[in-house]
């Protein structure tokens, strides 16, 4: 994909021009909460303000990202979805799952779907959806995942599953894991696996140590809700960087990661939190 620097003469409808294009290796990771706060509007509300070049989204209602993405191509924005693995869910009036909706052009490579052997049933399939394409020139797996509920009782499920996440992602060097976890990054008996196959997290102070710099992404602190404020959403890198962390709040649920990849070593930056 090309670059995005207009020359100094550039007019207005060149601008416009290059304010519809994607940002070449940016990625994003959304828990869009479909059967409850999700909309198609919202969706695509927010990949038109970030732009990314690949956005990977959770508990979305499949049928609300497919009218997203044609709200996207509607106002000029040339995007094309895949989705994940899915399952009937009641507060979902489509099958709830995981998508990817990445720019027109991508190279999306052996896509695959595949449910992890244990989740909670039926109602909320739990799985990793994968594909391969091109960050900054290289050649990089790509791995869009929700584990198992955050609840005490669930968490021999989450290990089973990043044991087979970890697994799958093995033979590959250079690899993203981008999704909602649900589990903190210091839990070791869930998190532990994938620190020691060489993941970083976009957040430099989210870590095998617990760390009070790590912004959470879910932003909930007051009374009444289900769950404490607690980083539980990451955009994991092996064989990459990243140039850039923003963390934004949409709603009062899952805070949106964004990140911009690089292939060159440095520092990775603090994330900025909107």
């Amino acid at each position: 994909m090309a670059g995005l620097v207009a020359p100094a003469y550039a007019g207005p409808a060149h601008a416009a021009e290059e304010a519809l294009k994607p940002i070449p290796n940016r990625f994003m990771a959304w828990n869009t909460n479909g059967q409850k706060l999700g909309t198609p509007k919202s969706v695509a509300d927010q990949i038109k303000r970030f732009r990314p070049q690949v956005a990977a989204l959770q508990e979305s209602c499949l049928n609300e990202v497919r009218e997203a993405v044609r709200q996207l191509n509607e106002a000029g924005f040339k995007y094309e979805y895949r989705t994940g693995t899915a399952a009937q869910n009641i507060g979902c009036p489509g099958r709830l799952g995981t998508a990817i909706v990445y720019a027109k052009g991508t190279t999306v490579r052996a896509h695959n779907k595949k449910g992890y052997s244990v989740d909670e049933g039926w109602w909320e399939a739990r799985g990793m959806q994968s594909f391969t394409t091109k960050v900054d020139g290289q050649w990089v797996r790509v791995f869009n995942t929700q584990l198992s509920e955050p609840t005490r009782e669930r968490e021999e499920m989450r290990q089973k599953q990043v044991g087979e996440l970890v697994s799958a992602a093995r033979a590959y060097p250079r690899a993203l894991v981008l999704g909602d976890l649900n589990t903190r990054p210091y839990v070791t008996k869930v998190m532990g696996p994938i620190w020691q196959a060489g993941f970083r997290d976009v957040d430099p102070f989210c870590g095998p140590a617990e760390d009070t710099r790590c912004v959470k992404t879910l932003p909930h602190t007051g009374p009444g809700f289900p769950t404490a404020a607690a980083k539980f959403d990451y955009l994991l890198g092996r064989g990459v960087n990243f140039r850039s962390c923003r963390l934004h709040t949409p709603t009062t649920d899952h805070r949106i990661v964004i990140g911009d990849l690089t292939m060159a070593e440095g520092p990775r930056p603090m994330c900025n939190v909107t």
